[in-house]
This record gives C-alpha cells, structure tokens and sequence, in this order.
C-alpha cells in the first residue's frame, strides 16, 4: 500500500511498500499526481521496504518526474536496496534520477528552495 505525508510546505513523502508494480503503479501516480496539483515540488520515495521494482513501477515515477521537475522540484528516491539499485542500473536510469541514501540526505539537499 501506497502512503504519503507532508514534510514541509513543498515536499511530501511518499512510502513505497513491498512492490511497485502493474497492481499499483496506478496508485504511485494518482498519489504523485495528487501532490504536484497540490503544489508540492519535491517527492521524496522512500523505497525502504522495496523489494520488486518492475518496468510498470518504473514508468510511474518516469511519467511524473518532468512535471515535477517543470516546477523546479524533483521526484527524489531514497533508501534504494541494492537489488534496486541494480534495476535502475541495468535501464540506465540511476544517473537520470535523484538518488539518496536516506530521507534525511534528501530533505537537506533541497531545504530553503523555492
């Protein structure tokens, strides 16, 4: 299941769960769509619990993170295993989003922006 809160006026986090797949990537979109219509520039995915990652989960953050990135914010992974890592390697994708060890790291890297 899909979860999100506020971390500031411009940046929520949203937790991932176990899968991110064709029975929930629908969900990670509603749920990233609902925040950038809300204003919140920065998405921070912690993917903590992430243990599957399929090409459906990574097309749901792939279609949201220009809009994102279109209001000078980003979508931001956090706490990627690595067996996710890896997955993100092998598409060629690791250096195209934001990575970060932890929340923390993330919520520094863009605190006072905006």
């Amino acid at each position: 299941m899909i979860q999100h809160q506020t971390v500031n006026d411009q940046t929520a986090l949203i937790k991932s769960g176990r899968e991110l797949d064709n029975d929930n990537a629908h969900e990670m979109v509603e749920t990233i769509m609902e925040l950038q219509n809300n204003d919140f520039k920065f998405i921070l995915l912690d993917f903590s619990d992430l243990e599957f990652l399929s090409s459906a989960g990574v097309g749901s953050i792939l279609g949201t993170i220009e809009i994102s990135r279109e209001m000078q914010g980003d979508i931001i992974i956090c706490n990627a295993s690595k067996k996710i890592m890896h997955i993100l390697e092998l598409l060629d994708l690791a250096e195209y989003f934001t990575l970060k060890d932890t929340v923390g790291e993330a919520i520094k890297l863009y605190e006072g922006t905006g």
